[in-house]
Formats: C-alpha cells, structure tokens, sequence
C-alpha cells in the first residue's frame, strides 16, 4: 500500500508508574509471554514500518529521573533504532505529551505530518489498525482521529457520591452511541503543536489527547480499532494480554 506521506512521527508516553501494578517497577518493564510490554509495543510499529513501507521517527516520553534507566535499556536494541530522542514526562498526562510534542518539533515535521501519539502499554496494537489510522491522517483529509471500538457494555453514568457506598445512577445514555476510545490517537503535526500551544497557555487538562481537541473546537473522527488493543494496567491485564496472544 502507498500513501502521499511516508514519514510518520510517534510520541510514546512511557512514564507509567506501577501503582496499579502493585509494583515499584515500571510496568512497560514487565514481561507478557516473556517480552517486556515495551519491546512488544516497538516491536509492533517496526512490524508496521516494515509491512506498510513508512519510515516511523518516535520520541519516547520518560520519567524525569529514569533518562540513565531508559539510555541503557534501549542501547543495542534493533527495534529502537527509531527513537530519535527522549523527552521527560510531567505531572499529568498533558503535560507529559506537550513536553513530547516540545521535543518533536527538533525534527522539524512539515505541518501536514501524521503524528500518532501511542501508549506505551498497549503492546497488541496491530499493524490493520495502525494502517487504518495512518491512511485515515495521511489521505482522508482528516486532521484529529483516534483509534476506537464499539461498546459492549451497558454503562452507567453515576451522581456524584463523595466516596459513598453504593452509588447512585443519574442515567444510562444509549450503548449505540458509545465508543471505547485506545491508542493511537493521530494528528496532523501542525493541528497538534496548536493544541497543545493552547492548551498550555490556557490550563487545560485532560486525560485523552483528543479530548483537547474537542475542548478547543476541533472534530475527532473515530477510526476503527481492535478489542485485543488493551491497556497493560493492572496484574490481569498481563494474563489477559497473554490469552490474546495464543488465539
């Protein structure tokens, strides 16, 4: 497959604590099946450099205090050949990414540039969906999109409860209308550095890249994602990751 562009440009925010983990160790240092989270997160974008023809250029966002841990951890690797420079993590997620999108901007990306923003612990992306997004950035005129899938629960949206047991439901808004929205979360490079300009200068916060886009006035398509596209954030989440990776 061709595409008008063949340069894409990757944040992964990779500064996650093992909190949730129940663990003082990084958990994209952690193995699913034998491989850390984080090799098979690069591993599945130099499958895709490969299979789609697209040179990838990522920067890895970091913890302050881990560039000596990561410097050493990505030395020889193949895979990381495309890490071009390491940029430090903040207090929150939109912090983290802006300090990400400061350093990408010394590769000088032209303002049309696809620029994918990934989670480092989802490791099953899939070359299908990143093929999707890219295509969907690079060639349907599109300047904000994300990765998602269709909803399978039922959700509830609850009242504020202050920490009371149990909670009380508000109401239950229509399942057809509901996405589960993943990573990657795909810019154009020039509409990104003006989110995150604003978002700066403004103060505004938000746990979901995209949700920055739609604060400012910007429309977010949804492209089709993949249900094994799961986030490595809890202890199960490991097991399950592994499950996946046998059928």
């Amino acid at each position: 497959m061709s595409y008008s562009h063949n340069r894409l440009y990757v944040i992964i925010p990779a500064a996650g604590s093992g909190s949730r983990m129940h663990s003082d160790k990084n958990k994209l240092f952690m193995e699913v099946d034998g491989i850390s989270v984080i090799d098979r997160t690069m591993a599945a974008f130099r499958r895709f450099a490969d299979e789609y023809g697209v040179d990838i250029e990522a920067i890895l966002v970091i913890s302050p205090d881990a560039a000596s841990t990561w410097e050493e951890y990505i030395k020889g690797k193949s895979d990381y050949k495309m890490v071009k420079a390491l940029a430090k993590g903040g207090a929150t997620r939109t912090e983290s990414v802006g300090n990400g999108v400061r350093t990408l901007k010394d590769l000088h990306p032209e303002n049309k540039d696809p620029v994918f923003i990934h989670d480092g612990a989802r490791c099953l992306i899939d070359s299908d969906s990143l093929g999707r997004c890219f295509s969907a950035i690079c060639e349907n005129g599109i300047d904000v999109c994300v990765s998602g899938v269709a909803t399978k629960n039922t959700i509830k949206v609850v009242r504020s409860h202050e920490d009371k047991e149990p909670v009380i439901v508000d109401h239950t808004p229509l399942r057809s209308n509901l996405y589960e929205v993943q990573t990657p979360q795909c810019f154009k490079f020039g509409t990104l550095e003006e989110i995150y300009d604003r978002a700066s200068r403004d103060g505004i916060e938000a746990t979901d890249d995209t949700a920055l886009a739609e604060i400012l006035g910007y429309e977010v398509r949804i492209i089709e994602g993949s249900y094994s596209n799961i986030k490595i954030t809890t202890p199960e989440d490991i097991a399950i990751a592994e499950a996946l990776l046998k059928t």
